[in-house]
């Protein structure tokens, strides 16, 4: 039995430029970004760009979320700082920004985001159910969590709350896994490093070669770590890898992105591997899990390879409402498009889609999909650059600096490589996708290892419905809800998460290009749902009922 839905607000004022009278966008062939200058700090990873060791390549991460609750998408970037050695500390180079009217005002001062220590990553979400949106971070451990106090302060938590763990930690996300309705967390972590004794070309018998030149070392040949699934319990975190069915074989994780892949209404968690297969943990629909990578065919390369997988987008990229995964990997192996059949199991389509060729050249960081041209269907953009300097050197089929390079589909699930200003290589590392500018369309910053990261504001000239879901205290956000739009162009559906899937948060909110009018169902992470008839484009909060 369906409850009582609850009161939807009215839609603001539109969103949208001019466009045509069927609403499809009125420029075609324009980018559908353009790039904007900003005053942001360089991404620092280490003693310089060159990546000596494998503790430098990755850059660090970041996180575009409304840090003051003042409806905005505010941005922390965090900048992993000097190369960590005995006699130079790293850390306290995370920077805040304060988001006015579509400009960054740097508010790092006073805000206590600047905690020391080698940090990479970022998960955004209320861990102590106070409706405030508090910060995770990845450390070259322990890992450090961050109180939101309000007006873009935060506080340290002693013992990150229990999670802070011992180990280099990459991507995390919070996400109710036993729907209990306060935020769990999973950590992601890569493999033991020692700064002050770092594995090098030559030294103990290594020999760390890539196409005959000797290169950084790693990540084979050195021990990989464990995943980490935290339990919350009122604030409060205790490992529950093992009894929550987390307990996958070490491995160099990356990425990682929750979702619902087998449509049960329960969390599920997917993470990205370097050189080691991929790994899904899908819900059991009691709060535990099982990790199907391989049996579901998301684990491997549709030849059944191991691939170095880096970043994660997800989304329904084949128009059938349930979504796809797209895995960045390595230079010469091709970006993994995992097309959802149902129930939790893929197709590799990577070349069939138009996805592979054009990706093997690149080694892929961020990845996210989004309506960049807003057409109505999910584009595909990936951040790209190469870990080996020695990449430039003649007949390697690759450079070091790489473009960041947009797809746009065709509606079924094919991608062809569009013309943009982004084309032009940079080393790109995590990107990060929301609407800086509140104008109804997506921008997205892109984190460049040793340079400020690039803003690309969208500009696709369309009218479009932007849905924020106003969560409960422990999820704000409404992480999990389930969106479907019903309109000319059929149904569309929208999976609501901050996790980016490297080392980044998004915004949450829903992005629909408009087709007129439509019909809006919304299914909450607790199962319950409301629909809704939508008239106008422009932005819509849907609350989610109290129990």
């Amino acid at each position: 039995m369906r409850r009582a839905a609850p009161t939807l607000p009215l839609l603001l004022a539109a969103l949208a430029p001019a466009c045509g009278d069927d609403g499809a966008p009125s420029a075609a062939g324009q980018a559908p970004f353009e790039r904007v200058d900003v005053d942001l700090a360089p991404m620092t990873c280490g003693r310089d760009a060159q990546g000596e060791t494998i503790l430098e390549v990755n850059g660090g991460g970041l996180a575009l979320f409304d840090g003051d609750d003042d409806g905005d998408q505010d941005l922390l970037l965090v900048i992993p700082g000097a190369y960590p050695a005995r006699e130079a500390r790293s850390g306290g180079g995370n920077r805040l920004y304060r988001n006015d009217g579509g400009r960054f005002t740097d508010v790092t001062a006073g805000s206590g985001v600047d905690v020391p220590g080698f940090c990479n990553g970022v998960a955004v979400g209320d861990f102590d159910a106070d409706g405030r949106r508090d910060l995770f971070l990845t450390r070259l451990g322990p890992d450090a969590l961050l109180r939101n106090a309000g007006g873009l302060r935060f506080e340290p938590v002693p013992d990150a709350a229990g999670a802070a763990g011992d180990a280099w930690s990459t991507s995390a996300v919070f996400a109710d896994v036993d729907r209990d309705g306060d935020a769990d967390l999973f950590v992601t972590t890569y493999l033991a490093f020692d700064p002050d004794d770092p594995p090098l070309h030559g030294l103990e018998g290594r020999a760390c070669l890539w196409n005959g030149e000797p290169v950084m070392c790693g990540p084979q040949g050195l021990p990989a770590q464990a995943d980490r699934y935290w339990r919350n319990t009122g604030g409060r975190f205790a490992d529950a890898t093992e009894a929550a069915g987390f307990d996958a074989p070490p491995a160099y994780g990356l990425g990682c992105i929750d979702g619902d892949w087998n449509a049960d209404g329960w969390p599920d968690v997917y993470v990205s591997n370097d050189s080691m297969p991929n790994a899904l943990f899908l819900s059991r629909a009691d709060g535990t899990v099982r990790e199907v990578g391989l049996a579901a065919g998301a684990a491997l390369s549709g030849r059944g390879r191991e691939q170095a997988g880096m970043g994660i987008a997800a989304g329904d990229a084949d128009g059938d409402l349930d979504e796809d995964l797209l895995v960045t990997n390595f230079s010469m192996e091709p970006n993994s498009f995992y097309v959802n059949q149902g129930g939790g199991t893929f197709l590799d389509l990577s070349d069939p889609s138009g996805l592979g060729g054009p990706s093997r050249p690149l080694l892929g960081w961020g990845a996210a999909f989004l309506d960049a041209d807003l057409d109505g269907d999910r584009d595909l953009l990936t951040a790209n650059g190469h870990v080996y300097v020695q990449a430039d050197r003649a007949g390697s089929g690759t450079r070091w600096a790489q473009p960041e390079v947009l797809y746009l589909n065709d509606g079924q699930g094919r991608f062809r490589v569009a013309e943009w200003p982004a084309a032009v290589p940079v080393p790109g590392r995590a990107l990060a996708t929301g609407d800086i500018d509140d104008d109804g369309v997506l921008d997205v910053l892109v984190v460049r290892l040793g340079q400020p990261p690039t803003l690309w504001r969208g500009t696709a000239r369309a009218p479009t419905l932007v849905v924020r879901i106003a969560g409960r205290p422990g999820n704000p956000d409404g992480c999990g809800t389930r969106l479907l739009l019903t309109d000319a162009l059929g149904t569309r559906s929208h999976q609501v998460r901050t996790s980016g899937g490297y080392q980044s948060a998004c915004d949450p909110r829903a992005f629909f290009a408009w087709r007129g009018a439509a019909t809006l169902e919304a299914v909450f992470p607790d199962g319950r749902r409301v629909t809704r008839a939508v008239d106008a484009p422009g932005r819509l909060v849907l609350e989610v009922p109290a129990p």
